[in-house]
């Protein structure tokens, strides 16, 4: 309700008036959001603005004349109200895009758009294709007990190993794990037979930082255990996931190795073909991609499984190493990829 439609001639309504042009001049003239804010308390402050100082004179006034005033002051906090939002978006926007100050002749900026790390890519290609086979993802923590990092892995505590050069131990017997294998006898010791499992985490140990060693790093492990399980099952599977990771030409080996949890053991290369930049196909020498067996019966009979009714194979591969692999320079994958030091050295080089 503005002056025409009530006596016009009461003080207050026009001092209502006389501040509603005074305040829109200022808001009108505030060039960034502290002068907006400043005529905002100045006018509408509830402690000391103006507008509010008449409001609180309402119950002094002769009671005829108290409707009209405050129906009034209403009408000039809404009109001043809307003023400051209006202005505040004019100052927002000449803020952010300064039109003097900008080269227009200048290209746009491509936006950025973030991806998977390499190595999180192949954690995921890799359980992807066990999920194929029937595997179940597993985990567990990554700060544990020396029974489930080692005694329970067939792994005495004088093994060097165990060692505080190779192992971060936090308090006691409590560790970081230096391998994930401690999510198997986990599982194990919460599930029955069968056990078909992947398990994806950080370990860690006590190595130098250099291009071939690293404190923290990711490594994935599997296992199997059930009735009948065979090293034809072992070999077959490991074959077939070598067969979806690179390519249905790739083949496996098997090498005898020696590791506490599984006998027989083995270390896993593989030969594949490599697609050169020219297009051509040539095959690569063997390289180790994991190590591998078929769990010691004295690992199963520490959870309580009966060794002479249960067999089963684990295999453990660092995504890092099958990244480099898959994803690196294909001539220098050829030529080089027998030398992972040399590998990890042009890698770190074309990082820095």
């Amino acid at each position: 309700m503005g002056l025409d439609n009530m006596s016009n001639d009461n003080p207050l309504v026009i001092r209502l008036t006389e501040l509603e042009a005074e305040a829109l001049a200022a808001v009108a003239e505030a060039g960034d959001s502290e002068a907006l804010e400043r005529v905002r308390v100045t006018y509408l402050g509830r402690k000391d603005g103006r507008i509010s100082a008449i409001l609180r004179q309402l119950g002094e006034i002769d009671p005829s004349d108290r409707r009209a005033v405050g129906a009034e002051a209403n009408r000039v906090k809404e009109t001043l109200t809307g003023a400051l939002e209006v202005r505040s978006a004019q100052v927002s926007q000449e803020t952010d895009f300064d039109v003097e100050a900008a080269d227009l002749t200048m290209p746009g900026r491509e936006t950025w758009a973030g991806g998977a790390h390499p190595v999180n890519q192949v954690v995921d290609e890799i359980w992807q294709i066990f999920r194929g086979m029937g595997f179940t993802r597993a985990r567990g923590p990554e700060a544990d007990t020396e029974w489930y990092n080692f005694e329970a892995l067939n792994t005495p505590l004088d093994h060097p190993a165990a060692d505080e050069q190779d192992t971060l131990y936090l308090k006691d017997s409590v560790l970081l794990r230096s391998h994930t294998s401690p999510v198997q006898i986990r599982t194990m010791e919460k599930h029955d037979p069968p056990i078909r499992i992947l398990a994806p985490g950080m370990v860690y140990r006590r190595d130098t930082y250099d291009a071939t060693h690293t404190p923290a790093f990711a490594q994935i492990e599997g296992l199997v255990v059930d009735e009948g399980i065979t090293f034809v099952d072992f070999k077959a599977t490991l074959a077939e996931f070598a067969r979806r990771f690179w390519g249905a030409d790739t083949k496996i080996r098997l090498r005898p190795s020696f590791f506490p949890f599984t006998e027989p053991s083995a270390e896993v290369d593989v030969k594949r073909l490599i697609t050169l930049k020219d297009g051509s196909r040539v095959e690569s020498d063997w390289i180790e991609i994991m190590g591998a067996g078929m769990v010691d019966p004295a690992v199963l009979e520490n959870v309580g499984y009966d060794s002479e009714r249960y067999t089963g194979f684990a295999f453990g591969m660092g995504p890092a190493r099958m990244a480099l692999l898959k994803y690196g320079v294909p001539d220098l994958r050829l030529f080089f990829e027998n030398d992972i030091r040399f590998l990890g050295q042009f890698a770190r080089g074309v990082g820095s």
